[in-house]
């Protein structure tokens, strides 16, 4: 198994319209896979935040992997 680090990420805008990236959840998982990870930190995220679906608070997920992808992440 692998870990993943899961970040769920949505786009805000400051006072002066400026968008940044702002953190709403993150969780790491172990699963075999890219799509299993996701699929657990979206049901973890929807459990926390008693809501049926994550894009509520979220615009993006991005992942990290430190044993396959070494410090890349991808959205």
């Amino acid at each position: 198994m692998l870990t993943f680090d899961v970040r769920f990420i949505k786009t805000v805008c400051d006072d002066t319209g400026h968008e940044h990236r702002a953190c709403q959840a993150m969780f790491s998982v172990q699963a075999p896979s890219l799509t299993e990870a996701v699929r657990e930190a979206e049901a973890n995220f929807c459990r926390q935040k008693h809501v049926h679906d994550w894009t509520i608070f979220a615009d993006a997920v991005e992942l990290k992997s430190p044993t396959a992808l070494v410090g890349a992440w991808m959205s």
